[in-house]
């Protein structure tokens, strides 16, 4: 194969975020087996390397506060000890792979970008006439 022909596909397909909810659960699971001996923060520390790194070869970064809060908060809840019987992870995975979908459905739709920023109130159009008070 050429390396002209070899296109590597950045971001997340529908395979890969199925497969990273079903790792999620493994270690949501594992974790709450291991929390009976006091154990289970192994789990987070792990688990934490691998869907950074997962995130990482597929292309997402994490300076956004959003995707980096995330992961980080999934990692932080994982470690509190009553708490971490919760399935953070698999929350934390669903939601950064929500996000991830969005943006690329948006981003493929005509207009869809200026429809997103006038629902997150992060942009206006300047041609629009702005509203009487």
């Amino acid at each position: 194969m050429r390396p002209e022909e070899k296109t590597e596909k950045k971001g997340l397909d529908n395979t890969t975020i199925v497969f990273m909810i079903c790792v999620a659960l493994f270690y949501d699971a594992l974790q709450v087996l291991l929390a009976l001996i006091f154990m289970g923060w192994l789990v987070s520390i792990f688990a934490l390397l691998t869907f950074y790194t997962w995130f990482k070869i597929r292309g997402l970064n994490f300076v956004r506060p959003k995707r980096a809060g995330l992961l980080g908060g999934g990692f932080i809840i994982e470690l509190i000890p009553i708490i971490n019987i919760l399935p953070a992870w698999t929350l934390a995975i669903v939601l950064l792979a929500l996000d991830s979908k969005i943006k690329k459905i948006v981003g493929n739709i005509p207009g869809g970008n200026l429809a997103a920023n006038a629902i997150g109130g992060k942009a206006r159009n300047s041609s629009l006439p702005l509203p009487l008070k």
